[in-house]
This record gives structure tokens, sequence and C-alpha cells, in this order.
């Protein structure tokens, strides 16, 4: 598949969890697919299958009130690779907020999202804010 074609699926992917749509975000992610969320913070780890990583997105949305914002700044596309560099907001309802970077990795099979890491620059405030 064209890297434009897993592009434009990827952003309809993330335009969808931004409008805590999880169903519809679902749609661009295959059955089996592999996540990772780099570092230590509570909902770091790996994640397989649809409904893993649809379960790590709600707790997300849960924890921020469906918040957080990601907004990209640069993406990389060839082939069945993208990167993206994305600037990712959000608050909590206990006042914490969160404004920093992160980078994304996404490898699509069949116009599908098969394998994800999401690798925050700052760990540490990424683990603050989401901490119980």
């Amino acid at each position: 598949m064209a890297a434009n074609q897993n592009l434009a699926t990827l952003l309809k992917v993330l335009n969808a969890i931004t409008r805590n749509d999880l169903d519809a975000a679902a749609e661009g992610v295959a059955d089996d697919v592999v996540y990772i969320v780099r570092g230590q913070s509570s909902v770091s780890g790996t994640y397989t299958g649809r409904e893993a990583l649809a379960s790590v997105l709600g707790r997300i949305l849960n924890l921020t009130n469906g918040t957080m914002t990601a907004v990209p700044e640069v993406v990389l596309a060839e082939g069945d690779n993208v990167m993206m560099y994305m600037r990712v907001m959000g608050s909590r309802p206990d006042g914490r907020l969160y404004d920093s970077h992160q980078a994304y990795l996404y490898r699509f099979r069949n116009g599908r999202l098969i394998e994800g890491q999401t690798i925050p620059v700052d760990q540490r405030a990424f683990a603050e804010f989401l901490a119980d």
C-alpha cells in the first residue's frame, strides 16, 4: 500500500481518538496489532490485539476526561512505515497539565495498523501526568 494511503488511514485513526470515538479508530487497526508505550508510566507496556489497544486508549481518555490531543509537527512516511513527532497536550481533573512531545512509529499491512510505538520525549513528565 502506498505511503500516502497509510498516512491517510493513520490520520483518520488519530482524529477518531481525538473525538473519543474508539470504534471508528478501530477500523484502521488490525485485529492482531501490537502496540508499545515506552517508559515507566501507568500505561506503559505492550498491548497485543485491538481490544487491548482500545483498553489503554480508553484508560488515557478516562484519566484525562478526553482532553488528550496530539498535533503532528513532523511526519515521515515511506511504504508501510510512518513516523510522527507530535506535540501532545492534556489535563487531569486534579489540575495536572501535560504539554510535551512524543515520537510515534507505525507500521501498516494491507492498509491497517499492525505495529505501533509511543515514545514520550520526557518520560518522567508523562509518567507523573498519568500517575494515579
